[in-house]
């Protein structure tokens, strides 16, 4: 017998959705910026995901900050500090993302060991972004348990029209490759149905996508 998911265990599984998305589009990118793209093509796909990933990353920790964090701090109010701490992980992480993207424009305008330069700060944000991915999560499987359903998927629902609509074939490739993430069915039910009607053309652009920044598809 399926035991029906609840609410908390739903927003906490996009969650991780979200995060996997941001762990898979760093480490993408860091092997693309490592191959030291010259290529017209494998600049433009390099500097193309680098500036997506980069609003994804803004945009997830705006939607956090904006919905999640009051309500979570009204049910758990000794936990105000840890939230606290998080914002200013997130302060930081845009920091660090604002450097990494002006990399990205040296690289496009073709300056001499952009690349590295570039490769060099994604380090720097992948160091930050998975000690904070993995302080959060823990924090969280602890405090939306705390939330009201009626809450969670109100909150739920905010999240999804929060969402970027950027590079549909970059969140369904990541979400999807290698392995479907946790919380795929649910996420996936979030994205705009004529976005999901054309899942296979999107994963095809996707692989495409990765064959431009000179990997294997």
């Amino acid at each position: 017998m399926t035991i029906a998911q609840s609410e908390s265990d739903k927003i906490y599984d996009e969650l991780i959705a979200a995060h996997t998305i941001m762990r898979r589009g760093v480490d993408l990118l860091r092997t693309a910026l490592a191959r030291a793209p010259t290529a017209p093509v494998e600049v433009d796909s390099c500097v193309g995901v680098g500036r997506w990933l980069i609003e994804f990353v803004h945009q997830h920790q705006r939607t956090e900050s904006d919905l999640f964090w009051q309500p979570l701090a009204d049910a758990s109010p000794t936990d105000v500090g840890e939230l606290h701490d998080l914002t200013v992980q997130h302060i930081q992480i845009d920091r660090e993302l604002d450097q990494l993207a002006s990399r990205l424009d040296h690289l496009e305008a073709g300056r001499e060991a952009a690349a590295a330069q570039a490769l060099r700060d994604l380090d720097v944000v992948r160091q930050t972004l998975s000690d904070h991915l993995d302080e959060e999560e823990s924090l969280l499987k602890a405090l939306f348990p705390m939330l009201e359903p009626a809450l969670i998927r109100t909150l739920r629902t905010a999240a999804a029209r929060c969402a970027s609509s950027a590079r549909p074939d970059l969140v369904l490739g990541l979400m999807s490759e290698p392995t479907p993430t946790i919380g795929y069915t649910s996420m996936l039910s979030s994205i705009p149905f004529p976005a999901r009607a054309l899942r296979p053309l999107l994963i095809a652009r996707f692989h495409n996508r990765k064959r431009k920044l000179g990997l294997a598809a």
